[in-house]
């Protein structure tokens, strides 16, 4: 218990330094009238945004639902699965990041599923999310034209690894099963890519196709840095500051505003969305596993 506090502290601790960071770096580049005027620039593109980041929620539900079918005493519709994952996932940003897997760990009898089995889904679906996070940002990082060859080459080497690894993960799984999870995976995590790559887009006057999957890759990269990072809520300042961080080092040509802006505006559309598929569940308790009465 104790080191599991000192994990959720530390998480906590580099969302809050994170935060600063993205924060001190708007401010340098941002008065509120500037900000105001960026934000106006995006208001068109902001419907299309939030489109793509509900089919990205929905692609990952349908992956969790695969897994779900297989250690269930019986079959259940994707209701069942959009239900439980959307009243959960809230929990990511309090207490803190991976704590919505907790909240999934209680309902297991729902569903007939037992506590083991749930624990192995939560582990094998966050070893497949971040599987499917390393394969999409390798994937865009090789239709850079900017990105080292080392990085390039570490990438490469660490997906086979990963597919190595996926495959003999728990044997009994299906691996038919496995292929369709990834697949659904990496669609919603690139999903996630093509937002940033639509916003930068729509900011920067000399956009390329090179740089608009290079912004893709980067943010698909600092999302897993954010994701595993325990405590932090949603990875909340962490997922930011690595962007932020990572396309410094790679010396982007990308504008640092337009980047602090980006970030933060994905950041607000993620939140919203998923308050509002939290708040969807109040609408769709009919024939849901478990809730019958």
């Amino acid at each position: 218990m104790h080191n599991k506090q000192v994990l959720s502290a530390a998480g906590k601790l580099l969302g809050a330094a994170g935060l600063f960071f993205v924060f001190y770096t708007l401010f340098q580049h941002y008065t509120l009238e500037t900000f105001a005027a960026h934000f106006t620039q995006i208001l068109p593109i902001l419907p299309v945004l939030f489109v793509v980041n509900i089919i990205s929620t929905l692609l990952g539900i349908y992956a969790w639902h695969i897994m779900l079918l297989n250690y269930a005493a019986a079959a259940f519709s994707y209701k069942t699965s959009y239900y439980y994952f959307a009243k959960t996932e809230i929990a990511k940003y309090l207490p803190g990041n991976l704590f919505h897997f907790v909240g999934r760990q209680a309902l297991a009898s729902s569903i007939g599923i037992t506590q083991k089995a749930m624990a192995k889904i939560s582990v094998f679906f966050a070893f497949l999310l971040i599987a499917a996070t390393l394969f999409s940002s390798t994937l865009f990082a090789f239709f850079s034209t900017t990105i080292p060859l080392y990085i390039l080459t570490l990438m490469g080497v660490s997906c086979m690894i990963t597919a190595i690894v996926v495959y003999y993960t728990y044997p009994s799984f299906p691996f038919a099963a496995k292929i369709r999870m990834n697949l659904m995976l990496s669609m919603s995590v690139m999903l996630q890519g093509v937002m940033m790559g639509i916003v930068v887009t729509v900011q920067h006057p000399n956009m390329t196709a090179g740089l608009f999957f290079e912004s893709m890759s980067i943010y698909i990269i600092s999302w897993l840095i954010g994701f595993v990072t325990p405590g932090a809520s949603g990875g909340l300042g962490v997922r930011e500051g690595a962007f932020i961080a990572v396309a410094s080092f790679l010396h982007v040509n990308i504008a640092s505003e337009v980047i602090v802006f980006s970030v933060l505006l994905i950041r607000l559309v993620n939140i919203i969305v998923d308050i509002m598929m939290y708040l969807s569940t109040l609408a769709v308790k009919t024939n849901i596993k478990g809730l019958e009465t």
